[in-house]
């Protein structure tokens, strides 16, 4: 699978997580579990993550998924872009962000999937927040086979 299929692959992997809202509990907490559950405990970054990690890529905060990744580490391990792409992570706010969440299509205003609150992964477009954001990207390198879409 090709590094952009891997990326679309995220990308498909946090709509899925928007039709499937019930599924989600917003929750800062630390270590995070990767594995798809009834209930899924995640914060916005995790949740990031845990799109890439569905989909076979590397973990971008190259912590080997081992559940201490946050924003910060997603700032300081991606690629700043200036051009997002589906599967790249938008961050809000500014240093190490506040806020984060995955881009699903590309444009001068980009859809993303941002998982902020109790409501669960929505789909929202990069100006619904007033924050500043940059977009980052990360290896899309196929690790392992891409876990299949529950019902």
């Amino acid at each position: 699978m090709a590094k952009e299929d891997v990326a679309n692959t995220i990308g498909r992997w946090a709509i899925w997580a928007s039709k499937h809202r019930e599924r989600f509990v917003y929750e800062q907490v630390r270590p995070v579990s990767y594995e798809i559950r009834p209930k899924m405990v995640l914060d916005c970054s995790s949740f990031a993550t845990w799109c890439y990690r569905q989909a076979g890529a590397k973990d971008p905060n190259r912590v080997a998924y081992n559940g201490t990744g946050y924003t910060g580490t997603l700032v300081q391990m991606g690629k700043q872009v200036r051009t997002p792409r589906p599967g790249d992570i938008a961050i809000f706010g500014p240093g190490n962000g506040e806020h984060a969440a995955v881009v699903i299509a590309k444009g001068t205003n980009p859809l993303l999937v941002s998982h902020g609150d109790s409501q669960g992964p929505v789909i929202v477009h990069a100006s619904d927040d007033p924050r500043p954001v940059r977009y980052f990207r990360y290896d899309t390198t196929l690790s392992w086979p891409p876990r299949d879409f529950p019902a």
